[in-house]
């Protein structure tokens, strides 16, 4: 989750994470399973796999009602992120995490990284407080739920969308949301969930999005542009 909150050194670990970070990724993790959970077999509802799991939540309208709940929880941890990024910033005058938005360098380090995992490199780029993935995972984030919610809405009112809006952008709302869902699952699993909760070396799970903090020799490694800036201001701060 984006912030401006300097890590805190401490002598074992480094703090990352504060609570609120923890409490937004947590709603949102279990808002977007649920969702993964109930829409996908609806949207497959012809599979009998499909038909079997929604069996096993209780039939298609108990189904449907998960889904909307979490649609609205997912909406809500939206707004919550938002109005956390207004209060840290404008009250207790942190600045913007402008290190959270995508630069030239982070193409770079997409290629670098790739020539390091491709034996073409020696060494991975040496990322700052976040590497490219993170940054790719936040920022998808504000494409791809406006096409979620928007989508979603019309497709729950289709009667009222479509006096406002033409017929067709009902078909394509269930077209684009359906996709957009695959989109983010494979997203998901195969890349997130990989890189950074079950990456190589780390057994059997990183729990520092739970927990807030980074074993300090595995955060020197993993950031250490932040790492160095870190540690610069608590030697300054010593003299």
């Amino acid at each position: 989750m984006a912030s401006a909150t300097k890590p805190i050194i401490l002598e074992k670990e480094v703090v990352r994470f504060d609570k609120h970070q923890i409490i937004q990724h947590l709603v949102l993790m279990i808002s977007f399973v649920l969702l993964a959970l109930t829409g996908l077999p609806m949207k497959f509802h012809d599979a009998s796999v499909s038909q079997w799991w929604i069996g096993v939540w209780g039939g298609m309208d108990t189904a449907r009602s998960i889904h909307h709940f979490a649609a609205y929880l997912m909406a809500a941890v939206c707004v919550y992120h938002l109005l956390y990024l207004g209060y840290t910033t404008l009250a207790l005058k942190r600045p913007l995490p402008v290190r959270i938005i995508p630069g030239p360098g982070d193409l770079v380090d997409l290629f670098h990284e790739l020539q390091y995992f491709m034996g073409l490199r020696k060494e991975k780029p040496k990322f700052d407080r976040f590497n490219w993935r993170e940054k790719f995972d936040y920022w998808a984030i504000f494409w791809g739920m406006p096409v979620m919610f928007l989508t979603g809405f019309i497709m729950l009112f289709p009667v009222a969308a479509t006096k406002l809006l033409p017929g067709w952008v009902v078909p394509a709302s269930f077209i684009a949301h359906g996709d957009e869902a695959i989109l983010a699952v494979g997203w998901i699993l195969l890349i997130h969930v990989f890189f950074n909760h079950v990456p190589p070396g780390i057994f059997p799970l990183n729990k520092s999005i739970f927990t807030g903090r980074v074993p300090r020799e595995r955060y020197r490694h993993e950031h250490p542009q932040e790492y160095e800036r870190a540690l610069e201001g608590i030697e300054e701060g010593s003299n």
